[in-house]
């Protein structure tokens, strides 16, 4: 098969108000892959996605979709010129502060000619010459894999910025499910809080997937981010414009399963909610927050207990990801499991001097805010 053009949406910031604009036959063939990609990624299936391009996504950002020459998409993926190092010129798959997850749609079918349309779009005009970026990738991924393969075979040299660990939950590997992984220890004193707190009031567990509910509860979340230290900093998802205009068109758009939000309630009051998006067999819990006056009952880890035994009870859950940073003090002693995540980089055939500049420069770069963050740590 030989890669046939790519189809590009280009974002101009006038059309950041409404959403990109897409033949019915292609929106059809992308859910399609969304759902069907072996490493599904619910950032960059329809819904979240156009929500992002048209209130996040800075106007150079190109939705790359390359199809086979009988006409049939293959792969997909959000793409941005960027500097490498800072200096250099390269392409990169597009992530963003709310979207943590870079891996792009493949057919299922032939992921390593899905990669091979994909990476020939990306280089475009210049076949084997630019440098590519494949940003918040998980490493051992099927399109990890194949992107690597593709390197090798073409004589493109491939370097990983940034790894590191964060924690997933695969459903499979929980056969007694999510609590009975906890120690004895822990799953003791959870269940002394959550009795602590149903002395309050009688307490509900709940999950919205989707229908008239879903918009109302939303709002119920960000009220609640808000009242908490998040809002005090003015970080909240509510306080930011672009953030709130994305979630909102996500949730609005919405079709039933691509978005959900667990709730623990105290009454009718809201003492934990966690927001999550999913396609195909993937995933992400998104954004989670809790009544701060109730810190000492643990409400976000009761709620986020909860909603994993129902995602460890869905055999057609293949993958949750946290999202989470690096040895999180929450979620890593409640899912045991990891995934490694970092930055794959392609350089152009042979290497060359721009690509070694690069490399050294974003090497020089990593090492430095590393050393920024100990240097914070101890102060």
């Amino acid at each position: 098969m030989s890669p046939r053009g790519a189809a590009n949406a280009g974002v101009s910031p006038s059309a950041r108000s409404v959403r990109v604009a897409l033949p019915a036959e292609l929106l059809a063939a992308w859910r399609s892959l969304a759902n069907t990609s072996p490493d599904a990624n619910p950032f960059f299936a329809p819904t979240v996605l156009q929500s992002a391009l048209h209130t996040l996504a800075p106007a150079s950002v190109t939705l790359v979709a390359p199809r086979t020459d009988a006409g049939r998409l293959i792969a997909l993926a959000p793409v941005v010129p960027i500097r490498f190092g800072r200096l250099i010129p390269a392409r990169s798959v597009w992530t963003h502060l709310y979207g943590p997850l870079g891996t792009p749609l493949i057919d299922p079918a032939d992921p390593d000619a899905a990669i091979v349309h994909l990476i020939a779009a990306m280089d475009g005009d210049r076949p084997g010459r630019r440098i590519l970026i494949f940003p918040d990738l998980p490493l051992d991924g099927v399109a990890a894999q194949a992107l690597r393969r593709h390197a090798e075979s073409s004589g493109r040299p491939v370097r990983v910025f940034g790894t590191h660990h964060r924690a997933v939950l695969r459903p499979a590997l929980l056969a007694g499910g999510v609590r009975a992984a906890l120690s004895a220890k822990t799953r003791k004193e959870l269940g002394r809080q959550l009795r602590r707190l149903g002395d309050l009031g009688p307490l509900a567990f709940s999950a919205t997937t989707g229908g008239p509910d879903l918009q109302p509860m939303l709002e119920a979340f960000l009220a609640l981010e808000q009242s908490g230290w998040k809002g005090a900093r003015g970080t909240a998802l509510a306080m930011k414009s672009e953030a709130l205009a994305f979630v909102r068109a996500v949730a609005s758009a919405a079709e039933p399963g691509e978005m959900r939000i667990d709730s623990l309630a105290v009454g009718d009051r809201p003492a934990a909610m966690l927001a999550s998006f999913r396609s195909g067999g993937t995933l992400v819990t998104w954004k989670i927050a809790h009544d701060e006056s109730l810190g000492r009952f643990s409400p976000g880890v009761q709620v986020m207990l909860e909603a994993s035994g129902a995602f460890a009870a869905d055999p057609s859950l293949r993958l949750v990801d946290s999202l989470a940073s690096a040895d999180h003090p929450m979620i890593d002693r409640l899912w045991p499991d990891r995934q490694a995540i970092g930055t794959l980089t392609i350089g152009p055939r042979g290497g060359g001097a721009a690509f070694a500049l690069g490399v050294l420069l974003a090497e020089t770069e990593l090492r430095a805010r590393s050393e920024l963050r100990a240097l914070i740590r101890r102060s």
